[in-house]
């Protein structure tokens, strides 16, 4: 096979990978209320689905690392997906609840391999000026899955299936794949030195303020966007009687048979403004400075989410779409101010980074816990405390963002 279509086959497979985990990942956002309804649950037991699905991240995320290390990008790519794939389709076939939430963490598992994995695999894949690019634009391309995951399950239940259907449909999808996978031919991948975990480098940067600060940053951010996307439609039914079958649209329309449910339309726009946001602020980085952006838009976040608890009903539809914007920035923001305040052991701080996305299971159970115990106006404050400490961040935090490239010396020392 010759080997420019070799990559090509191999980056179009990478995009639909990241249109794959995208889908499983936001869907979680729209079943909880479904799961816990149907086995008749507490919610701060419903809201263990998104936990184990988070949790994989902090077992796992330097162990595969560690794996891309020493047997490579296609082990971790193949079992990533085999796992997307079995629990998938286990979770469809199950009617235990503790069954479900263990599929769950199956697939969070796959998902974080598939991710540690992706990048480097993604640098093969072309030439490496085109690699940002390319990067940027596949997790751009990935997202459309996160958006229109939440759209499926109210489409699917309007056409006479179950809502768990949506697992069978993934499990297909991630078994495609996965064969697909299985015939390509694939590149050598190497792990860049920077991008290699040293474990014996952990101890001694957990002990470093940036770190300490910034790996919170991350936990309680992340912890704060699963808390909020995944509990949009239950604020919206205990607060404002919004059921998962009322639309903006008339019944029997068109419109109606592709948006359903407000509330499920409006965690898909959730989570495709911030892909778009993300995409709309990259350019404005070098004119703006990405700590002035990263001031605005986690600023933002707060507002938008304040006015999300507090307001009418369609005032906190239209706001928590704008928090999914609002939030473009703070993830690569964190990121990468931890990353360029150190010139070395970038690969074990990413692991660090990487572990701290278990936040995503701690504290998206704990706004379903007291969403249970008082009501989900209090849960939501629960994300509002996470996103003040990112913005406070923002302002104060001492990493380092607006890096400029070092000049380039020419042979007559001069600065080009």
């Amino acid at each position: 096979m010759d080997k420019s279509y070799r990559n090509r086959y191999l980056l179009a497979i990478t995009i639909l990978i990241y249109i794959a985990f995208g889908l499983v990942t936001s869907v979680i956002g729209v079943i909880i209320d479904k799961f816990q309804s149907e086995y008749n649950l507490p919610l701060q037991i419903a809201a263990l689905l998104p936990f184990a699905f988070y949790l994989s991240y902090g077992l796992f995320s330097i162990p595969f690392g560690i794996a891309m290390d020493r047997v490579g990008a296609r082990f971790v790519l193949f079992l990533g997906l085999a796992l997307m794939t079995i629990g998938s389709f286990l979770f469809y076939l199950s009617n235990n609840y503790l069954i479900l939430i263990f599929m769950i963490f199956t697939i969070g598992v796959g998902v974080t391999a598939i991710q540690t994995a992706g990048n480097p695999f993604i640098r093969e894949l072309d030439a490496p000026s085109r690699y940002t690019a390319n990067l940027t634009a596949i997790i751009g391309i990935g997202a459309l899955g996160y958006a229109f995951s939440p759209l499926l399950v109210p489409i699917v239940q309007c056409n006479g299936f179950s809502w768990n259907f949506v697992y069978l449909i993934f499990g297909c999808v991630n078994a495609v794949l996965f064969v697909l996978l299985y015939f390509a031919k694939f590149p050598q991948v190497r792990l860049l030195e920077e991008e290699k975990i040293q474990i014996s480098q952990i101890g001694s940067l957990l002990r470093n303020p940036i770190i300490i600060t910034y790996t919170i940053g991350i936990f309680l951010y992340v912890g704060a966007e699963v808390g909020t996307s995944s509990y949009i439609l239950i604020f919206m039914n205990k607060i404002h009687g919004v059921g998962n079958h009322e639309s903006f649209f008339q019944t029997g329309s068109l419109w109606y048979s592709a948006f359903p449910s407000k509330s499920a339309l409006v965690v898909g726009l959730f989570w495709l403004l911030q892909a778009l946001g993300r995409l709309f602020i990259a350019p404005m980085m070098k004119h703006i400075g990405e700590k002035n952006l990263f001031i605005f838009h986690s600023f933002g976040t707060v507002a938008m989410l304040a006015v999300a608890t507090l307001g009418s009903e369609n005032v906190s539809l239209i706001a928590f779409a704008l928090v999914g914007y609002f939030t473009c920035a703070s993830f690569t923001s964190i990121f990468s101010a931890t990353i360029n305040s150190f010139d070395s052991n970038h690969g074990t701080i990413s692991g660090i980074l990487g572990t701290a996305i278990v936040g995503g299971a701690f504290w998206g159970w704990l706004v379903g816990a007291v969403g249970s115990m008082s009501n989900m106006k209090w849960a939501m404050i629960i994300n509002l405390v996470a996103f003040t400490y990112v913005f406070a961040l923002a302002v104060w935090g001492k990493g380092k963002l607006d890096v400029q490239p070092a000049p380039l010396i020419s042979e007559s020392n001069e600065v080009i």
